[in-house]
């Protein structure tokens, strides 16, 4: 090869799958250009016993290389590594998710046999200050979303300048769900109309505590108040199964795509 290609390279390569021969054989490509396969064999060092069913898999399988029929003998070039590992990606994808179907419906059943108990860890945050600065952890850390139940005004009032700095930073998918009743109160009427430049805004009849969910359910952090529980003030509460992000993400989806939007 003109320019020696670094080792790590070559195990990135086989972590996504390509043994040692295909290898071999696609670098050589990309190093010398297109080639038939005796100049292959003879460059990259693969046996020429072998050299065909390589490239038929590299060519048909998993799709990294062309072979070019019009020429005798017929040369193969290598496609670009974006557009292979694109491929690949998809591929990876596609298997992985053939698999994932067999392994659960296979094994749930067996699994639900059993009367196992699943432990999980329920950490509960007390205290206002320690509730506000778990939920602006949240809203700091997101990336592409942020979805807010909020029928308290204090809380919105804590969360809006950081709300506006992750709008500024990229985080255009700002969704807030708040209580008809609060549209009646002048001063929180006052602070939704500027929430109304950075998020969207839907009301109703009843909504249960605050919740924070981030990037469509990565992560996610429920207070309740003193509304519900007089004696402990404020009350947050989050748990380490991985599905309670999702199934913030998901109850928050159902209760606002079923909520009315808010206009002013």
């Amino acid at each position: 090869m003109s320019k020696e290609i670094p080792e790590n390279v070559k195990d990135a390569l086989r972590s996504i799958g390509l043994t040692d021969y295909e290898i071999s054989i696609y670098l050589t490509l990309i190093s010398k250009g297109p080639m038939d396969a005796r100049e292959l064999s003879e460059a990259s060092g693969v046996p020429y016993s072998r050299i065909y069913n390589i490239l038929t898999q590299l060519e048909k399988e998993k799709m990294w290389i062309i072979k070019e029929e019009e020429s005798r003998p017929s040369r193969y070039f290598a496609k670009s590594p974006d557009e292979a590992l694109v491929i690949a990606k998809k591929q990876y994808n596609d298997s992985f998710d053939d698999q994932s179907n067999k392994i659960i419906n296979t094994l749930t059943p067996i699994y639900q046999s059993h009367d196992t108990p699943i432990k999980i860890a329920l950490y509960v945050h007390r205290g206002r200050d320690v509730c506000i600065n778990r939920s602006l952890a949240l809203i700091n850390m997101a990336k592409t979303a942020l979805y807010l139940v909020a029928p308290e005004l204090e809380f919105l009032e804590e969360f809006y300048s950081d709300l506006e700095k992750a709008r500024a930073r990229g985080v255009t998918d700002i969704r807030l769900l708040v209580e008809e009743e609060t549209l009646e109160d002048e001063k929180f009427n006052t602070l939704l109309k500027k929430y109304n430049t950075i998020a969207e805004i839907k009301s109703r009849d009843q909504v249960f505590g605050t919740c924070v969910v981030m990037d469509e359910g990565e992560d996610a952090f429920i207070i309740l108040t003193q509304k519900f529980f007089k004696k402990l003030s404020y009350f947050g509460a989050v748990t380490d199964h991985i599905a309670f992000g999702p199934a913030a993400n998901y109850y928050f989806s159902y209760l606002y795509n079923t909520a009315k939007e808010v206009k002013f």
